[in-house]
């Protein structure tokens, strides 16, 4: 989680990076601005999580940088540092949205507090989109199933549809196989026969298509995909991504915290190209 502190007195800001405990909370970065525009800057390059702002910023102020971030990026979360106890600006603080208004000079621990209670939201709002990317993508699944009977489906039509329902799991040939009632090495052949590609591929493919569309619409790194998907899909991505240029526009995309190319970068064009690694499935 990263963290943007604006404030128009240097000090203030240095005072807040060096006496708030951001390791323990925790967050990964924490960038400074000490202007309205310094802050639009840093917004356009870095990911943020969580705004720490002031509110009197001549010639503009707080209020505004929170109107326009609102206006590009989603899920931002704000906490207002203001030295102002009027009724005015809490009440347009509340109705910006703002997550919590904080009266300065406040003690450390209670900026530690409210941040970290921003940093859950976050975290709610991430597994929310990841759910709702999953769901997505079971949903897709789910309509395009809705073809044959499973009485009237081949038996590699059925080792799809079984592959597709159970795709978060770490899939086994054997358990492919017992599901739809063949053995094993006659399903193999089967399938190479009837689709022209390997059992292993397919299940990779179709791991990568789901991952993807996690990774499209949410900010999980490569990483968390070894918990979902199991470590050899974790370990297909990063083995791709180091031999191949994009690796180089994955790195500056995923600094920046963009994600647009890193939706286009992670196509189903580039599963192709991933089923070359020589990935196993048990059994």
């Amino acid at each position: 989680m990263n963290v943007l502190i604006v404030d128009d007195q240097p000090e203030v800001v240095e005072s807040m990076v060096t006496g708030v405990n951001w390791k323990e909370i925790p967050v990964e970065q924490v960038f400074t601005a000490y202007s309205v525009k310094e802050a639009q800057s840093v917004f356009e390059r870095e990911r943020i999580d969580v705004l720490l702002c002031d509110i009197e910023m001549p010639p503009t102020n707080g209020f505004a940088l929170l109107r326009w971030v609102q206006e590009r990026f989603s899920g931002v979360v704000c906490i207002f540092l203001s030295a102002h106890a009027e009724f005015e600006y809490a009440q347009e603080a509340v109705k910006l949205g703002s997550f919590d208004y904080i009266l300065q000079p406040a003690p450390y621990a209670e900026i530690e507090a409210a941040v970290e209670r921003a940093a859950g939201k976050v975290r709610e709002a991430e597994n929310q989109r990841r759910y709702n990317a999953y769901a997505k993508y079971r949903g897709e699944d789910e309509s395009a199933e809705k073809e044959p009977d499973k009485t009237e489906q081949t038996p590699i039509q059925r080792a799809m549809t079984y592959i597709r329902r159970n795709i978060d799991k770490d899939l086994s040939r054997a358990e492919i196989a017992d599901a739809i009632y063949l053995n094993p090495e006659y399903l193999s052949r089967l399938f190479k026969k009837e689709t022209g590609a390997s059992l292993n591929d397919y299940i990779v493919t179709e791991k990568m298509r789901a991952a993807q569309s996690l990774l499209s619409d949410t900010n999980i790194p490569v990483s968390s995909l070894r918990r979902r998907w199991g470590t050899r899909i974790s370990r297909i991505f990063r083995r791709f991504l180091r031999n191949t240029r994009a690796c180089r526009r994955w790195n500056t995309v995923r600094q920046s915290g963009g994600l647009s190319c890193k939706a286009r970068f992670l196509s189903v064009n580039c599963c192709k190209t991933v089923t070359k690694c020589k990935i196993r499935v048990n059994g």
